[in-house]
């Protein structure tokens, strides 16, 4: 669904998408990128508006599943997505300039868009990765992969012996004492 700056000038917008999942060969609706996969149709609603004379608000709601790998053992994890979202984006434009300018403060809560308008698959793909955090793990208890062998540590002991500790680590190991 795309936002027409122009459109948004005569009126707000109210919007509720649904996006299905990619299948295999099939092309997805929305692109997460290579590590992240949609598993849920993925709801969104909410409201576009004009907020001064080129500044969009978008206000809603989403929510879906999607997998990612646990950096511990590289299996498929299953993350619930459920959040509301209020987002201001202005043209590029604004800040498009030959020179370096100092970001302030209040800019860091500003999206950009290209162009005559913003794509809602744009601020719906954003506001998904922002939400995963930065390491993802399965389970609490995940024990990962061996380091010598590669073995699952989830599926079975791969008997392969402990690696002997670095010796420059040696003189923390009075801490743990």
């Amino acid at each position: 669904m795309f936002f027409d700056i122009h459109e948004l000038e005569r009126q707000k917008i109210l919007f509720e998408e649904d996006f299905l999942p990619g299948r295999p060969g099939q092309p997805v609706q929305i692109d997460l990128g290579e590590d992240v996969w949609q598993v849920e149709p993925l709801h969104v609603s909410g409201t576009a508006e004009l907020v001064g004379p080129t500044d969009i608000r978008l206000r809603g709601s989403l929510r879906t599943a999607v997998e990612v790998c646990c950096d511990r053992c590289l299996e498929p994890a299953r993350r619930r997505v459920e959040m509301e979202f209020d987002l201001f984006y202005q043209p590029i434009q604004t800040i498009a300039r030959e020179e370096e300018v100092e970001v302030k403060r209040e800019d860091l809560d500003v999206g950009f868009y290209h162009g005559d308008g913003l794509r809602l698959e744009d601020a719906v793909k954003e506001q998904i990765l922002l939400s995963l955090p930065m390491k993802t793990v399965c389970r609490p208890d995940c024990a990962g992969l061996c380091p010598r062998c590669g073995q699952n540590r989830n599926i079975s002991r791969c008997g392969c012996e402990a690696l002997p500790a670095d010796p420059r680590w040696a003189v923390l190991e009075k801490f743990k004492q």
